[in-house]
């Protein structure tokens, strides 16, 4: 029982463990399910399916869909914030950081 509790554990703290549904997602992220089915669509989200075909999402999924609602919701159009975010990620991935804009 031990093993099985530090696997429990390591789950809780794993950010990328696709631990909530899509209605549960939808609801955390204040979207509706076919925004998160766009964002699929779009190739930003790839959710795990259960053994039943449902979509989950892990909470690092669940920043990203954030992410893009805050650009949308900014007046960026879907493809666009998407667009942005995969940017975001291949800088991220070089150890650059996104300038500040001056305001």
């Amino acid at each position: 029982m031990g093993e099985e509790h530090v696997e429990i554990e390591d789950k809780f703290d794993d950010a990328d463990y696709p631990a909530y549904t899509m209605g549960r997602a939808a609801e955390m992220v204040g979207v509706t399910q076919p925004f998160l089915r766009s964002l699929e669509e779009s190739g930003l989200l790839v959710p795990v399916r259960s053994g039943g075909g449902h979509r989950r999402y892990s909470r690092a999924q669940l920043r990203r869909a954030s992410r893009v609602r805050e650009l949308v919701d900014q007046g960026m159009p879907v493809w666009g914030a998407c667009r942005i975010i995969a940017l975001e990620d291949q800088l991220a991935g070089l150890g650059a950081t996104p300038v500040d804009q001056p305001h």
